[in-house]
């Protein structure tokens, strides 16, 4: 009994001796202490700074730009089927000079003769008639009608070869003709003629000249043979 008791008082003291209590008046972490060599260094509790995410700058956006070919200036919108005589401009004295009064009167004054009083109205060769100030061919002897009016009538004149005007004169609204070439005022136009137009173009004898067939034929040359 007494062997087990000295036993355990050996035991409690070899406990005791091999315990050391330690005490520090120190607060904690108020010194920092030197890292002993080969320990592993103090992490300290510090947080990143926050990191702020910036959006880059916007883009400009696309625009489509509209493509334009190239155009020349002062085009003309309408594109004509024939192309305008050139125009004979001369002063009135070279006009004087070259026509009759009567003929000056009404081609370069807009006057009318007398009806049933011209040469040409009830003449009916073949031909071609012209511009009396300018000779520009305006109507052929084929499409002349009798129309009875007292002026020499045609229901078809050549192409681009009279311009159109209107006239208000002696209170009436009516079409004037005129030389393409020349402006010389030939008569009117009116929309009670035969088919296959249905206009009558009244024209003053005076404003034309007239070049029978026989002439005209012998005027062009003669056709060359085939080889």
């Amino acid at each position: 009994m007494k062997f087990q008791v000295c036993s355990l008082v050996m035991i409690g003291l070899v406990a005791g001796c091999g315990t050391q209590q330690t005490t520090s008046t120190d607060p904690v972490d108020s010194v920092d202490r030197p890292t002993p060599v080969g320990a592993a260094p103090v992490q300290r509790n510090t947080e990143p700074a926050p990191v702020v995410a910036t959006a880059p700058p916007p883009q400009p956006a696309a625009q489509s730009v509209a493509k334009i070919a190239p155009q020349t200036q002062f085009e003309p919108t309408t594109h004509p089927k024939t192309k305008s005589p050139e125009k004979i401009v001369k002063t009135d004295a070279e006009w004087r000079a070259i026509l009759s009064p009567e003929e000056y009167r009404i081609l370069r004054q807009k006057g009318t003769e007398r009806a049933f009083t011209g040469k040409y109205d009830h003449h009916f060769k073949e031909g071609t008639y012209t511009c009396k100030g300018c000779g520009t061919a305006l109507f052929d002897s084929t499409p002349k009608d009798n129309s009875g009016c007292g002026w020499p009538a045609g229901f078809k004149a050549k192409e681009n070869t009279i311009d159109e005007k209107v006239d208000r004169s002696y209170g009436m609204i009516r079409t004037e003709i005129t030389c393409k070439k020349c402006d010389g005022h030939l008569g009117h136009v009116f929309d009670d003629g035969p088919n296959p137009t249905g206009v009558r173009y009244c024209v003053n004898s005076a404003s034309m000249g007239f070049i029978p067939a026989e002439d005209e034929k012998q005027a062009k040359p003669a056709p060359k043979p085939n080889k």
